[in-house]
């Protein structure tokens, strides 16, 4: 037994009875453990990121006229709104009514990913159905933007039930899921030409690495490349 390595739990006690009596705080308990992985030439191991099997464009389109055949009015701006954007399911879920500005084409994000506020853009062909669905919606004295017939925000679980429904009956046999779509409009506007610092800001996308370059790049900066990219985007 004492020829066996300590498992991470001992070897943890044995560093906090050392640490302990510095009182650490969270910096510098990163710092010790920064050091140690130095010092003992540990390296992180790499992980092959497995790329998403996006949906064709004939899929998409496929996809969306499921959505518009059900004339559902929540489910088709729901859907449409994941499909430009490239929101997270759990930003989608918390837009409110007034965290959408009609006239800039924006919407803001509060507290999306990392804690972090940002405003994504919209194409300008779809302000008007925006502006219809939002009127509706504060007839019904709605909060959120996506709302059930209780007046509670739609939660992620139920987001995603809507999704996999129309990708049913859409007939799709790959996994269609709230994120998929945020890969997708990302590749679609890359391969458009759209440039890696723009594209970051579009999608939310922040390293420290990158934070100098667009830093100082303004979302209406992007605006016009991303509305000239949407011009030909399968679903209007």
């Amino acid at each position: 037994m004492s020829g066996q390595a300590a498992t991470p739990k001992r070897m943890a006690l044995k560093l906090v009875r050392l640490l302990r009596p510095q009182r650490p705080d969270y910096p510098y308990l990163k710092k010790v453990f920064q050091h140690t992985r130095v010092l003992l030439g540990v390296k992180p191991l790499k992980i092959n990121k497995r790329l998403p099997e996006l949906l064709t464009d004939s899929e998409l389109v496929g996809f969306y006229e499921a959505v518009w055949h059900a004339r559902n009015s929540v489910h088709l701006v729901m859907i449409k709104l994941l499909i430009f954007t490239g929101l997270r399911n759990a930003e989608l879920a918390q837009i409110q009514l007034k965290h959408v500005d009609l006239d800039q084409c924006q919407i803001r994000i509060e507290q999306g990913k990392g804690k972090k506020d940002r405003s994504v853009l919209f194409p300008a062909s779809f302000r008007g159905e925006l502006a219809q669905y939002m009127n509706h919606a504060r007839e019904r004295r709605a909060t959120y933007l996506f709302e059930s017939n209780r007046l509670k925000p739609f939660s992620t679980r139920r987001i995603r039930q809507i999704i996999h429904q129309y990708a049913a009956e859409a007939g799709i046999d790959k996994r269609v899921y709230p994120h998929l779509f945020r890969h997708q409009i990302i590749t679609y506007l890359t391969r458009k030409g759209i440039i890696s610092p723009k594209l970051q800001l579009l999608s939310g996308h922040s390293e420290e690495k990158s934070l100098a370059i667009y830093r100082d790049l303004a979302l209406t900066d992007v605006a016009a490349d991303y509305e000239a990219a949407m011009r030909t985007f399968p679903v209007r």
